[in-house]
């Protein structure tokens, strides 16, 4: 390691006085903008939209100001002697953070538009797994980011060479240590946002249209005794089969419409890159984001994929990394669109001893489980049943409504038959594996060292057939299995053999 490189403070890129600007701008606008709304439409006179002016400009300069004293407060040196990266910020007051570099988690990379356009990247160190929050330098050059990041990840490897050595031997000599990139073409994206869950999106928008309209109609009700015909007339139409049959399709179409757009804000420029010891992931058009994944961080693989998907070669990797527990959402990396081959590269890189497993035990739920969730879901029967029985609401026969209920629950139970016959847990020598799902495939994969605890219950009603409920911690989530018979403890005690007598470093 150079020990010149960052030693003394430095600042931000001189570009970071602009980003500093507009984003200020940008916060004071949100502040404010309904103000601004109001005067425009209350037609203010001459004198008021002077003053307008005149304050807006004084604001302006006065952000400017506040911009260039706020870059010139923001520093950020490497302290070798106390093995530290020190930030310090703040005009009025100081704030000083400072991260050992045990502490470092990741390193990675953030644009957002106005960034690209000024060519400046935001560097996020990250501290999961402490109370420590991440740090960021919104405005350094891409040459600075690259090299202060190689820096920190190296005296963060230095710090815990002996595990994260044995770990890269290892991939080094089982795996083909070959390097490899997949990129996501935008007609991959089109077909992600075809193919995945849009129905939550479809339900809200229904939602939405169905509020507006019986506002509307309470509203010219209210008002307008006149068009009483028009409503008469329209809630007819509204009622038939081939209004609604036309409305959920239109609905539909929008819905996927408006799902395509999130798949391409959130993913496009999907590129993964495998190295010798890490796997980069850059995604995103709004805010571009780029991670570098060692295999030591991650604590869970979870592995989605649905029938259309899967006809098309598509499946979706989801990487849990080790974090506090109020930061889990924060520590997880999606990835979509992934073929089958890619899914099967990135396993061997992040789980190498795959290859190595002689043994595994599969574990599946007990039947109470099924009565449990068939239980469940016949309460919306019961609720819709009793809603057309008391109040009258639902404008429908006795007929109807039974045949609408026994639809339901026809279509209820073969999906949780299904959904059932789906679970199962399997334990292996190294590593613990669930699978779930009818529709939505899911496969969760961990390694047993990295479990932190396992917690076993056994509710009232389980103590009967001898079941139990039981939950894996990571410092990236919890893996559940529910219903399980107790043939599955002395696995449970194994489990946490492997992770007590492992010296492999899991953070």
């Amino acid at each position: 390691m150079n020990p010149k490189a960052y030693h003394t403070a430095q600042h931000q890129s001189k570009a970071g006085v602009l980003l500093i600007f507009f984003s200020s701008l940008y916060k004071i606008f949100r502040t404010f903008w309904a103000l601004g709304a109001y005067l425009l439409i209350s037609g203010p006179s001459r004198t008021t939209l002077v003053y307008t002016g005149l304050g807006l400009l004084l604001l302006g300069i006065s952000t400017l100001i506040y911009s260039y004293l706020y870059y010139r407060k923001f520093v950020y040196y490497i302290d070798y002697n106390r093995e530290e990266f020190v930030l310090e910020k703040g005009i009025f007051s100081t704030e000083n953070t400072a991260i050992p570099f045990n502490k470092i988690q990741q390193v990675y990379f953030k644009r957002s538009i106005l960034q690209r356009i000024i060519k400046v990247y935001s560097l996020v160190i990250d501290t999961a797994g402490s109370n420590q929050k991440e740090v960021e330098i919104k405005a350094i050059s891409g040459k600075d980011a690259n090299r202060l990041s190689e820096i920190l990840l190296k005296a963060k490897a230095e710090k815990t060479q002996t595990p994260t050595s044995q770990v890269e031997s290892t991939q080094a000599e089982e795996g083909d240590g070959g390097m490899w990139t997949h990129k996501v073409g935008i007609l991959t994206l089109l077909k992600i946002g075809i193919s995945t869950n849009y129905l939550r999106g479809l339900s809200l928008i229904f939602a939405f249209v169905m509020t507006i309209y019986n506002r509307i109609n309470t509203y010219f009700k209210d008002r307008m005794e006149d068009v009483q015909v028009y409503f008469d007339q329209f809630s007819g139409v509204l009622q038939s089969i081939g209004f609604l049959t036309v409305l959920f399709l239109l609905l539909l179409l929008l819905s996927i419409c408006i799902t395509i757009i999130e798949v391409f804000i959130k993913y496009y420029g999907l590129k993964i890159q495998q190295n010798k010891d890490k796997i980069e992931v850059e995604m995103g058009l709004k805010t571009n984001t780029k991670v570098s994944l060692q295999p030591r961080r991650l604590q869970l693989m979870r592995i989605n994929t649905n029938p259309v998907q899967k006809r098309l070669n598509l499946f979706e990797a989801q990487l849990f990394l080790s974090s506090s527990e109020n930061e889990l959402k924060k520590n997880k990396i999606k990835i979509p669109g992934l073929g089958e081959e890619i899914v099967k590269k990135i396993k061997y890189f992040l789980y190498p001893e795959s290859a190595k497993t002689r043994f595994n035990t599969t574990f599946r739920p007990d039947k109470l489980l099924l009565f449990r969730k068939i239980f469940l879901v016949m309460i919306p029967v019961l609720l819709f049943l009793a809603l057309w029985y008391v109040t009258g609401f639902i404008t429908l026969s006795l007929w109807a409504a039974l045949v609408v209920s026994a639809i339901y629950i026809v279509l209820a139970i073969i999906v949780q038959i299904l959904a059932f016959k789906a679970r199962k847990l399997i334990i292996s020598e190294e590593f613990l594996q669930k699978k779930t799902g009818f529709w939505n495939k899911t496969e969760e994969t961990l390694e047993l060292f990295k479990i932190q605890s396992i917690s076993v219950n056994q509710p009232i009603w389980y103590k009967r057939k001898n079941l139990v409920n039981v939950v894996f911690h990571t410092a990236g989530g919890d893996l559940r299995f529910y219903a399980v018979t107790k043939d599955i403890l002395p696995y449970v005690n194994y489990v946490l053999y492997k992770a007590e007598v492992s010296s492999k470093n899991w953070m």
